[in-house]
């Protein structure tokens, strides 16, 4: 992994960008704003005036974050979660083997949890009969946001039309030292997993889901479990959204090539910055690639799969391929789901943009094909 940290990132040079930036952003915005009102001038001409602002808005803020290596910009401590924040210890080593087996260096931790709406049923009868999505949020394996203003309306959301009793918001360890690259962040994946587990729900009422970053954590659970490594029984089925599947060595311009990438709102730098220091090296063993960059790594799955993106996100040709490459593996069950005209993640960016009625009718999509006709 490269984790050289860039001159802007330490003071006094970040106070000097962060004001260099905040006083040229607006002026920015605003020239935009109008150059914007001429439609062939618009990044995306079929978006309006507004849709293209929020997408560079969104790619000076990841363009700053990246130079200034600010990994949580609008972050709530868990704690101020109170009761619905569990600190969720690891399982034995013996849970973590082959691309998941502790080193000297990257071992599994406790990690923080947030229920939404509340925190779990202290009867287990109970929990055995709820439904429980196991969330990971998005951010580039680098970025964290907070569980308040970001995890709150994306649970509610995820809680309503799965008709799921609670969601828990699972922030694994961002990546920036030795310690925390892969297999980090899917060794906590695997923790927040089997802490679900052992409070009594069924797992064939747990839905893993993730956004971006997330989604690839999400889908490399989904691998391990296949794997039967740890013993642990597989979910109900698994939903992501905007899924980062092509994480390379040339992340940024791998993204950069990609003609949607021009109007979308993330820009190269995070997505290079995020592989540089995600990645413990370029060149990797093909069985760690295929849990970093699932992209031409299909692998089967016995629990259905849905996959969602928008058409007018850098990351959608990838996102497609890694879909049908998954879908030619026999027995495995997967739904693409292609949002017209959306950018990177809706979860996220859905009020944003005007697309909550997409997103809502890809929530109801991926609760059907998860639900009781699938045999689930």
């Amino acid at each position: 992994m490269d984790s050289s940290k860039p001159l802007w990132s330490s003071q006094p040079f970040k106070a000097v960008y962060t004001a260099y930036f905040l006083l040229k952003t607006p002026v920015h915005l605003l020239l935009l704003s109008v150059g914007y009102i001429v439609k062939p001038l618009r990044p995306l001409p079929s978006w309006s005036v507004r849709d293209n602002v929020h997408a560079a808005m969104a790619r000076m803020l990841f363009s700053f974050w990246s130079a200034t290596w600010s990994q949580r910009p609008v972050y709530t401590a868990p704690e101020k979660a109170h009761d619905r924040h569990a600190l969720v210890d690891p399982p034995p080593d013996s849970y973590f083997t082959g691309a998941l087996v502790a080193s000297d260096l990257v071992k599994p931790v406790a990690v923080d949890a947030i229920w939404f709406p509340s925190p779990p049923s202290s009867n287990p009868a109970e929990l055995a009969k709820q439904k429980v999505i196991l969330h990971f949020p998005g951010g580039a394996f680098v970025l964290a946001f907070s569980h308040e203003s970001s995890g709150r309306p994306i649970a509610n959301m995820l809680n309503k039309h799965f008709k799921a009793d609670r969601t828990i918001w699972a922030q694994y360890r961002l990546s920036g030292t030795p310690e925390t690259c892969f297999p980090a962040a899917v060794q906590d994946a695997v923790s927040f997993y089997h802490y679900v587990i052992s409070l009594g729900v069924n797992p064939a009422n747990i839905i893993v889901s993730g956004d971006s970053a997330g989604g690839n954590v999400a889908i490399a659970l989904a691998r391990y479990l296949q794997s039967n490594q740890p013993n642990l029984p597989l979910p109900r089925g698994v939903v992501v959204f905007s899924p980062w599947v092509h994480v390379t060595a040339t992340a940024g311009r791998d993204y950069d090539r990609e003609p949607p990438s021009r109007a979308d709102i993330l820009h190269s730098s995070v997505l290079q910055w995020g592989a540089d220091v995600y990645r413990p090296q370029a060149q990797l063993p093909l069985e760690i690639e295929a849990y970093i960059s699932p992209l031409h790594h299909p692998f089967e799955l016995s629990v259905p799969l849905y996959v969602q993106a928008g058409t007018a996100e850098g990351m959608y040709s990838h996102i497609r391929s890694f879909s049908e490459e998954m879908d030619r593996v026999g027995g495995n069950r997967v739904r693409f789901h292609s949002t017209p005209l959306a950018p990177h993640n809706l979860p996220f960016c859905h009020e944003q943009f005007g697309r909550k009625k997409e997103f809502e009718e890809s929530l109801d999509e991926a609760s059907e094909f998860l639900g009781p006709a699938n045999g689930i």
